[in-house]
């Protein structure tokens, strides 16, 4: 065993220390704790430790107040006090965009903060049925083995009243299902697949209401909805807009009020079926939806699409392919606004995209999901280049 500093919390929620020039990662950790650790895993780099024992904690560390914490492989942050939470996702941002974006952004960083507990209005939970029992949860840390909870901080009132509802299931109802996505809607009703109420739920977002299903991705954190719609729209008009990964038309809508044509494109044709109904419930009439990968939607029409101001991208963890990169740089959009939920893609990313000639106007940080070293970024960025040149983004 040995005893180390913790420098700072690294993306994935692991400290960071160093032991004779060797880097050490130690999951519930916090930065300023002096602690006795044991390794548990070696690689050519760097070195895995668990805490034996905290020998000074830090004042960054509180009691974590879910009794699963540690156990429960949902949060990885819970140990530190919010604010603690808050200044480590800022630093995850600003070491990628440096580290692998090669992006020295002098400028502070903005973080819009949440409500810590309870914001979740959407779930994925495990499900297994033992010795005649429902057991539903998340997996253990690290693991595929379940959790069994009986409630969890993060989620919604609402999503934890019927969490307990399924735990009192017959189990039969249970066989064969491995997986439960829980949707809540903003009258309180929960929809539930595969098992329950297969309902259509729906979010008032300022002017705004979006229909959804528990099958179809919709933002989870309900406090900050309105934000993620500000950041994104506010300032923004002109003639044509794309909306890639639009999903069911979360920032295409209120876009379609500031544009003369609105074209969403999404892979999911559920999602595209809500969107097509979002728009005509919502009275957008300027707003077009494409059932396909923004990848090969763009590269078959971003030739041909004339002028278009504005590119909004929220795409998944993995980001934006080579390909997509390409034909956004030759599709030649005035702006370009980035919605990431991966620091690491989004650095990777910008990248090439300040390659292709644009930069980067604004960065805005988000804490979409407390408790966990998960967050957003919008970054904002504007063409500089009258001439663009594709060729100087990468093939693979």
């Amino acid at each position: 065993m040995i005893e180390v500093a913790i420098e700072r919390v690294v993306y994935g929620g692991e400290g960071l220390a160093r032991h004779e020039g060797r880097v050490l990662l130690i999951p519930y950790a916090a930065p300023g704790d002096r602690a006795l650790v044991e390794i548990v895993q070696e690689r050519a780099d760097f070195a895995r430790a668990r805490i034996v024992r905290v020998v000074e904690a830090s004042p960054d560390r509180r009691d974590p107040p879910c009794p699963y914490y540690g156990m429960c492989g949902g949060c990885q942050l819970q140990h530190l006090h919010y604010a603690a939470q808050q200044r480590a996702k800022v630093g995850f941002v600003r070491e990628s965009l440096e580290r692998i974006g090669g992006i020295a952004w002098a400028e502070a960083l903005p973080l819009v903060a949440s409500e810590e507990f309870h914001y979740r209005l959407r779930a994925q939970l495990k499900v297994r049925v033992s010795e005649g029992r429902v057991e539903i949860g998340y997996y253990r840390p690290a693991s595929h083995e379940i959790c069994p909870i009986a409630e969890c901080p993060l989620l919604s009132p609402e999503l934890n009243t019927a969490l307990r509802r399924l735990q009192r299931e017959v189990p039969e109802r249970f066989s064969n299902i491995r997986a439960l996505d829980l949707a809540q809607g903003e009258d309180g009703r929960v929809a539930i697949h595969p098992v329950g109420e297969q309902a259509t739920v729906s979010w008032s977002v300022d002017a705004f209401t979006y229909a959804f299903d528990a099958r179809t991705f919709f933002q989870s954190n309900r406090f900050l909805l309105a934000d993620l719609v500000r950041l994104v729209t506010e300032g923004e008009e002109g003639e044509r807009a794309l909306d890639l990964f639009c999903g069911v038309g979360f920032f295409t809508l209120p876009l379609g009020r500031r544009f003369a044509e609105v074209i969403g494109v999404e892979s999911d044709p559920r999602a595209v079926w809500f969107a097509r109904r979002n728009a005509r419930h919502n009275g957008v009439r300027n707003c077009r939806f494409e059932p396909e990968r923004a990848e090969t939607w763009l590269v078959r029409n971003g030739g041909r699409l004339g002028p278009v101001d504005l590119v909004v991208l929220d795409p998944p963890r993995a980001g934006l392919s080579r390909a997509l990169i390409r034909a956004l740089v030759r599709a030649a959009p005035e702006r370009i606004t980035y919605v990431s939920c991966h620091p690491a893609a989004l650095a990777r990313d910008l990248k090439l995209l300040l390659a292709g000639g644009y930069a980067i106007s604004s960065i805005v940080v988000l804490d979409l999901f407390p408790q966990t070293f998960h967050v957003e970024t919008i970054v904002k960025l504007r063409r500089t280049m009258t001439s663009l040149d594709a060729s100087r983004i990468g093939a693979t």
